[in-house]
């Protein structure tokens, strides 16, 4: 029993089809992996630097309050350090000393 010649012609043009447009559909398959994998990579990417703006606020604001809460100790040995030199201020007072007495 043979089959129509419609019927065969009709299955024969449904498979030429689908082969025909098996490339497009896997273009369009390898182009929406490269749109999510890029998107996926932007979201790393921005995440990211938000890590890193999140990093460097954590650690300006420890340097702040280190520098901004000094116990009083703290800061005479700061002020000694940067504007005190006791040899120079011993030498200054002799000099007057001897000054005064000079005169």
């Amino acid at each position: 029993m043979a089959l129509p010649e419609d019927i065969i012609q009709s299955v024969a043009i449904g498979n030429l089809k689908s082969i025909s447009e098996q490339p497009a559909m896997l273009s369009n398959l390898a182009y929406s992996n490269t749109v999510t994998n890029t998107n996926l990579s932007q979201q790393n990417a921005v995440s990211f630097q938000q890590s890193m703006n999140d990093l460097t606020l954590a650690v300006t604001a420890k340097a702040t309050n280190t520098v901004s809460n000094l116990t009083p100790q703290e800061a005479r040995s700061a002020v000694d350090i940067l504007s005190n030199n006791e040899l120079a201020q011993t030498i200054a007072d002799l000099k007057a000393t001897l000054k005064a007495f000079n005169s």
